[in-house]
């Protein structure tokens, strides 16, 4: 069995009031409430992590592999949440922020299509469900950023 084709084993352990203790093969977290948040997260905040975190690895390695030298790279997520319940996200909102001397443009398009076409494991799931509106800002220098929205 490869690294990929290891089963998550995820258990929770209720601690008080809507407070619980999570075991992520081997490795802890706190999931609350978005009412007692303290300390802990949401479930739909961890969400928007999962989504961000899934896209920026994928973009990373493929701007590594189009030999595209990042000095930063970051990415801004929100999301929107209907009124009702279920309250699942309808919107959300994803900026990437990339600089470096000699970063192409075409370089950072076909990175992010390639994660949210076909890597991302996340957006695939949401794809369909979700709205998501893809904006990036690529800097190469003093000369500011460019900003830029993203269309399939």
């Amino acid at each position: 069995m490869t690294k990929s084709e290891k089963p998550v084993s995820v258990e929770l352990h209720h601690s008080e009031g809507l407070k619980f203790e999570v075991n992520v093969n081997g490795r802890k977290l706190k999931l609350n409430s978005s009412d007692m948040m303290e300390q802990a997260f949401t479930p739909m905040e961890l969400f928007l992590v999962a989504l961000a975190g899934c896209t920026a690895m994928d973009v990373q390695w493929i701007m590594d592999r189009q030999r595209q030298k990042l000095n930063k790279f970051d990415i801004n997520i929100s999301g929107r949440r209907r009124a009702d319940d279920p309250r699942y996200y309808e919107r959300i909102d994803m900026h990437y922020s990339l600089s470096g001397s000699d970063v192409r443009k075409d370089a950072v398009e076909r990175a992010i299509r390639l994660s949210q076409e076909k890597y991302c494991s996340v957006r695939a799931m949401i794809k369909d469900a979700v709205k998501l509106k893809i904006t990036y800002a690529i800097s190469t220098g003093p000369q500011g950023e460019t900003r830029y929205t993203y269309g399939p």
